[in-house]
């Protein structure tokens, strides 16, 4: 009776008797990491991805990240694991004192499984520093704790990324050291700095600073 029918047919039956699974189509990421000001392409920039795969007792998905690299166009291409249950993009930078590392991993960029995914990833380039001198005159502390915050910067990562922090920083009675720090202008800049980790609580000291393009401004601590 089977070989009055056709062929079609006898697959689809087959199937429903024995359960046929078909393989997942492949998730492909595609794009390109841009200058956010210019829209020029930024090569070398690397894209941090994260594959969840079941865990071995089920309880919970377990994120195994993994990286790609833009090309002399800016153009990256990924693709997801095929254990993985999900994928998201989770950050993508430049060089570290050039460009403003971006967390992704929210709807904008989301990422629909079994398909080609195209995104276009906009990266803010720092364009001011602060170089900051740093002297122990006293004594009174071994120990200085500092933070330095920028809005552009925490807006972009959306963690704590955003924030540079030294907990603690140690400098012996007459030495002095000098850190330059990139930051993003036309906006304040705020620093934080005690001789006490004040992590949970108000800073001894802080100053709010503006910079405009291209600045480089001097700021010393004295303690």
């Amino acid at each position: 009776m089977l070989r009055s029918l056709p062929l079609l047919v006898i697959i689809a039956l087959f199937c429903s008797f024995f359960s046929c699974k078909k393989d997942p189509l492949p998730t492909i990421v595609k794009g390109t990491v841009v200058d956010s000001k210019t829209g020029e392409p930024i090569p070398n920039a690397t894209v941090e991805f994260y594959n969840y795969l079941p865990s071995r007792d089920g309880q919970y998905n377990e994120a195994i990240p993994e990286y790609a690299s833009s090309n002399a166009q800016g153009n990256f291409n990924y693709t997801v694991r095929k254990d993985a249950k999900y994928a998201s993009i989770y950050s993508a930078f430049g060089d570290t004192y050039t460009y403003i590392r971006k967390r992704l991993d929210y709807e904008p960029y989301k990422i629909t499984m079994e398909s080609t995914n195209q995104f276009t990833i906009p990266l803010i380039r720092y364009n001011a520093a602060i170089r900051l001198h740093i002297k122990n005159e006293t004594e009174q502390d071994g120990n200085v704790y500092l933070v330095i915050s920028n809005p552009t910067s925490l807006a972009e990562a959306r963690t704590s990324w955003g924030v540079i922090k030294f907990s603690p920083l140690k400098i012996n009675q007459g030495e002095e050291t000098t850190y330059v720090f990139p930051t993003v202008a036309n906006e304040y800049t705020t620093i934080y700095w005690g001789g006490v980790n004040f992590s949970d609580n108000a800073p001894p000291f802080s100053d709010s600073l503006f910079l405009y393009v291209g600045d480089t401004l001097n700021y010393s601590i004295l303690f």
